[in-house]
C-alpha cells in the first residue's frame, strides 16, 4: 500500500493543474536532491549501495510510486536499520526531492553459544533423547556495521563436544563504484565424537569421552572476493585452504573416510557463485525471486587427497495474489562431473543445513548427485507490535514487532548414489511428504521460529522445530 502523504500529493498537484491531466503535462520527473536523516554510524556510501535512484536521475511519473517503496524494501534488506522511510519531500514542477529517514538497528550482537552437537534441534530431540551432555557452550559476537560501511565481524568461541574458535570479517563493496568487496576467514575446530559411517541413512558416531584425542581437527582459512555487478546481481569467488584430521578409531571404523589409507587430508578449494536476488524481504520472502549457481572444485593438483568437480543452483519463486496470501516454490540440484569415488566425508546431499525435504530432518541422504524442491502457500494470520518500554530510545527495546503466518506444504527430493548405498534405503529412491506449518517471526523476520507438522513417504508423521536468527 502506498503510504497516504504520496496519494494525498499526487491528487493535490492533478487538481492544481488547472483541470488539465496531470499526466499530459509531466511524464518524467528529475531528482533534485536526496536528503539522509538518521545516520549516526552508517555512511551514505553504504545506503546508497542498496538503491537504484540517485541525484540526477529522471524517472517516470507512472513508476516513481512503486521506485519509492522497492527502495524502502532495498534499504530494509540491509539489515542496518529497523526503520526505514522513503518519501517526496518536495516537488517543484518537474523536480524532486527525496528525503531518507531511517532508524539503525542494534549492531552488536553478543549471544551465548548453547548449540546442539547433532545436525538439528529435532534429531537431538528424539535420537539422542534430549542428552544436555551433547551441547556446546561459548560465546559469539556479532558486530555488524563496525566502520559504517555494513561490514561485519564475526568472532566465535565454543567449547563442549566441539571446540571452535573462529574469526570472519566481511567487507562489503565499497569505493566510488561500489563495485568490490572481501570476506577473510579462518577456523580451527575440534571433536570429541566424529561420524564415521551413515547406516539406515542415519549418520554413526564414535566417541570416546575419557580419552583427550580428538576425533576429527579441521582448520581452515580463505578468502572471498565479492564482485557487486548491481543492486540485485553478485559474484563470489572463494580461494580456501583446509587440512583435517581423524583418529585411528575413526580410520578403522571406516578406511574410506578420506581414502587412501589417509588418516589426514589436505586441499584447496576455489568456489564460485553467482547470486540474483529479487525477494521482497530476504529473510522471510513472500514476493520475489531468487537465483544463484555454484560451481565448486575441491583439489587444485598441488594434493592429491581429493578430486572433485561439482554444479549446484538453487531457483525460489514467491508471489502474493491476495492480501495475506502467497505461494513459494523452491528448487535445488547438483550435479558431480566426475564419476570417480570420492571419500565418504564429502559425499553430503541432502539432510544438511538447509539443503533437505521437510518430514526427513531425521536422515542424511549421502551420494554425487541430488534434487528437490518444496512449495508453499502461506497466509499471514497476524501482524501486530507488542510495546515493550517507553523509556527506552532504541526502537529494539521500545516495541517487539511479530507476525505470525501458516503453511500447508509439500516437498519432494531424490539423490543418486553409486558407491555409499548398501544399507541406506532412502538413497536412489523417491521422497516426498506434505503437512502445516505455523511462523512466529520477530523484528522484521530478523527472528524466526517455525513449526511443522509433516508426514512422509514412510508415513512418518512428526512436529519439527526450527529457529532462525538472521542478524
Amino acid at each position: 500500500m502506498k503510504p497516504f502523504y504520496q496519494i494525498a500529493l499526487f491528487f493535490f498537484l492533478l487538481f492544481a493543474s488547472g483541470g488539465n491531466s496531470l499526466f499530459g503535462q509531466i511524464d518524467v520527473v528529475y531528482v533534485k536532491s536526496i536528503s539522509y536523516e538518521g545516520l549516526k554510524k552508517t555512511k551514505i556510501s553504504a545506503v546508497k549501495r542498496y538503491m537504484n535512484i540517485k541525484e540526477g536521475d529522471s524517472i517516470s511519473l507512472a513508476v516513481l510510486m512503486n521506485k519509492l517503496e522497492e527502495n524502502s524494501r532495498n534499504i530494509l534488506n540491509s539489515k542496518l536499520f529497523s526503520k526505514v522511510e522513503l518519501k517526496i519531500l518536495e516537488w517543484q514542477e518537474a523536480n524532486v526531492s527525496i528525503q531518507l529517514k531511517v532508524v539503525e538497528a542494534w549492531y552488536v550482537f553478543p549471544i551465548p553459544i548453547f548449540e546442539l552437537a547433532d545436525r538439528n534441534f529435532n534429531v537431538w530431540w528424539k535420537d539422542f533423547n534430549r542428552d544436555i551432555s551433547r551441547v556446546n557452550s561459548g560465546i559469539a559476537v556479532y558486530w555488524r556495521n563496525l566502520a559504517g560501511y555494513n561490514d561485519r565481524l564475526t568472532f566465535i568461541a565454543q567449547f563442549g563436544f566441539t571446540r571452535k574458535f573462529e574469526i570472519d570479517y566481511e567487507m562489503p563493496p565499497i569505493g566510488k563504484n561500489q563495485r568490490f568487496g572481501a570476506t577473510f576467514n579462518i577456523l580451527y575446530s575440534d571433536n570429541k565424537e566424529s561420524v564415521f559411517n551413515s547406516i539406515d541413512n542415519k549418520l554413526v558416531f564414535y566417541s570416546d569421552l575419557n580419552s583427550r584425542q580428538r576425533q576429527f581437527t579441521r582448520f581452515r582459512t580463505g578468502l572471498t572476493f565479492r564482485y557487486r555487478k548491481s543492486v540485485y546481481s553478485n559474484h563470489y569467488l572463494e580461494l580456501n585452504y583446509q587440512k583435517l584430521g581423524i583418529s585411528d578409531s575413526i580410520f578403522f571404523r571406516n578406511p574410506d573416510f578420506f581414502l587412501g589409507d589417509r588418516r589426514t587430508q589436505r586441499f584447496f578449494t576455489l568456489n564460485y557463485d553467482y547470486e540474483f536476488d529479487k525477494r521482497d524481504v530476504w529473510t522471510y520472502p513472500l514476493d520475489g525471486y531468487f537465483i544463484s549457481v555454484n560451481l565448486k572444485k575441491r583439489g587444485l593438483g598441488i594434493f592429491n587427497d581429493i578430486n572433485q568437480l561439482w554444479l549446484g543452483s538453487r531457483v525460489s519463486f514467491y508471489k502474493k495474489f491476495a492480501k495475506r496470501w502467497s505461494i513459494g516454490l523452491l528448487t535445488e540440484g547438483r550435479y558431480s562431473f566426475f564419476k570417480h569415488k570420492d571419500p565418504f566425508y564429502q559425499q553430503e546431499a541432502l539432510g544438511y543445513d538447509d539443503s533437505f525435504v521437510r518430514g526427513y530432518q531425521y536422515y542424511v541422504v549421502n551420494g554425487q548427485h541430488y534434487f528437490f524442491f518444496r512449495t508453499d502457500l502461506n497466509f499471514k494470520i497476524f501482524d501486530f507490535k507488542v510495546p515493550l518500554s517507553q523509556k527506552e530510545k532504541s526502537p529494539f527495546f521500545h516495541e517487539l514487532p511479530i507476525r505470525i503466518h501458516s503453511r500447508i506444504h509439500g516437498d519432494y527430493g531424490y539423490v543418486w548414489d553409486k558407491y555409499y548405498y548398501i544399507g541406506n534405503k532412502l538413497s536412489n529412491a523417491h521422497m516426498y511428504s506434505g503437512g502445516l506449518g505455523l511462523d512466529f517471526t520477530f523484528y522484521n523476520y530478523n527472528i524466526l521460529v517455525q513449526l511443522e507438522y509433516t508426514i512422509n513417504r514412510l508415513l512418518q508423521k512428526d512436529v519439527y522445530l526450527t529457529v532462525k536468527a538472521n542478524f
